[in-house]
């Protein structure tokens, strides 16, 4: 026992070190110039977020996207199941969305802040994607766990918040509109980051459910880089109603002006002036 007790512990610290290093890749991967905050940090394959056990939401959501992350399983069956997560009490439940999609006026659905969009990819460079058909048959599937798992944290509800479905979420809103803006972005320039998040501010919300809150307003900041490794980013801060938001340059503003109203701190490990946290960049 005296031989295989101190294994155990080098052991247990080495799978801890390991862990703990792991993280911190994804962190580095995900969160373009530092954390905005350090609360309850979520480290996830896909996305890292702050959670904010008040509102059952995340305070943020970051993730990069490239060309490899988008290569998605279909979302259907199991790929589109809505899952609990382990690792949080107190999140958001199915029975908290039952019967809001119907409700003409609030219209409450299940909204991504990591999209699906990003769930895809060979993450661990063993050849399978998380719906692998080896020989086009369209029958012979051979999952990969990693990268099944990986999917199915996108579609955690500690990564969901109730969004309008029509003029915000759903096709023609302006969060839809902001996630074809990230998408046409990617595809021009290889890399993007998005930080994305609800703002709430003081008052009362509505409340759907078991006293789920929902956010009067949202926010996503999209982040790349010119040819010469500087980063470029255009901020969007949007109400969170029904009515037609129109053009998605109308709900532009500064990274300050987001940060003013969160009190978030975005980029704050970049050698960066302050006129160049306040820009916004929008030329494209």
């Amino acid at each position: 026992m005296r031989i295989l007790y101190p294994l155990f512990a080098v052991t247990a610290l080495h799978c801890s070190v390991f862990a703990q290093q792991s993280d911190q890749a994804l962190q580095a991967e995900h969160v373009y110039g530092g954390l905005p905050s350090n609360g309850h940090i979520l480290v996830r394959t896909a996305y890292v977020q702050d959670w904010d056990a008040a509102h059952k939401a995340p305070k943020w959501v970051a993730y990069h996207l490239n060309d490899e992350y988008r290569r998605t399983p279909p979302r259907e069956n199991r790929w589109s199941t809505y899952r609990a997560d382990r690792e949080i009490q107190g999140e958001a439940r199915a029975s908290d969305y039952s019967g809001t999609s119907s409700d003409p006026i609030r219209d409450y659905e299940k909204g991504h802040l990591a999209p699906f969009m990003i769930s895809g990819g060979d993450r661990d460079n063993d050849g399978l994607l998380a719906d692998e058909d080896r020989d086009g048959d369209g029958e012979d599937q051979v999952d990969d766990q990693d990268e099944k798992n990986t999917v199915y944290q996108v579609n955690f509800y500690t990564n969901l918040t109730p969004q309008h479905g029509t003029a915000f979420n759903g096709s023609g809103g302006v969060w839809w509109d902001i996630e074809n803006r990230v998408r046409a972005l990617q595809e021009e320039n290889g890399d993007v980051w998005v930080f994305a998040g609800p703002i709430w501010g003081p008052g009362e919300y509505d409340n759907i459910g078991s006293n789920l809150p929902v956010a009067p307003m949202f926010y996503q900041i999209i982040v790349w880089e010119d040819d010469t490794g500087d980063p470029l980013w255009e901020a969007y801060m949007m109400p969170h109603h029904q009515e037609n938001h129109g053009d998605i340059k109308e709900q532009m503003v500064s990274i300050r002006h987001i940060e003013a109203m969160t009190g978030l701190d975005f980029f704050g490990a970049l050698s960066l002036g302050d006129a160049e946290r306040v820009s916004t960049y929008g030329d494209n």
